[in-house]
């Protein structure tokens, strides 16, 4: 009986405990990049409706404040970038001196400061794919602009400037009418990301 117990006790071999770590590894392998891929579609959808809201939240603010408000790029949420670039982050503001000419300045009511995720490019362009450094909604709702335009949200490794819409990985574009009205699609793969 005593034989027995030793028996039951003994515990596993090396050579389970070999194979078990290699499944464990092959796994590993397998769930990693997927678990990758699943986070960068995560922080494309999280960037566009963060866009999406903040262009809907200027938009009626200028409708019913009867002003005209303004989103740009900002890494400080107290100046604009004076680039197409809002992967840095942006700026909701009230325009105090509206015209061809004006700029963000402190006279300008800040209404919200957005800060971008890290691995996301953010690029505004007009129809044409030319870029647009910001965007402003008159009283009426409309976009300050003559064209319609788009902001290409997409996912980018460490080192790119601008990120790529690829198979596993698509980017979303958030499209802006004349009118004012937004709305979000797919950015096929290998579409323009700026």
């Amino acid at each position: 009986m005593n034989m027995h117990v030793s028996r039951l006790s003994r515990g596993f071999t090396l050579i389970e405990l070999m194979v078990t770590v290699v499944v464990l590894a092959i796994l590993a392998g397998i769930a990693l990049p997927n678990l990758r891929d699943f986070t960068r579609r995560s922080a494309v959808t999280s960037q566009s409706n963060a866009v999406l809201a903040d262009l809907q939240y200027a938009r009626n603010d200028a409708i019913t404040r009867r002003v005209i408000t303004e989103i740009c790029g900002s890494t400080d949420g107290t100046a604009c970038t004076g680039t197409n670039a809002f992967e840095g982050g942006w700026v909701v503001y009230r325009e105090t001196a509206p015209g061809p000419t004006a700029t963000f300045t402190s006279a300008d009511e800040v209404q919200r400061v957005t800060q971008a995720k890290s691995g996301i490019s953010i690029r505004l362009v007009d129809d044409t794919g030319a870029a647009v450094n910001d965007v402003g909604f008159s009283q009426d709702g409309s976009t300050t602009s003559d064209k319609p335009l788009s902001f290409l949200v997409c996912a980018k490794s460490n080192g790119d400037s601008v990120g790529e819409s690829a198979g596993r990985v698509l980017g979303a574009e958030v499209l802006l009418s004349t009118s004012g009205r937004a709305s979000i699609r797919k950015i096929e793969s290998g579409g323009s990301c700026g």
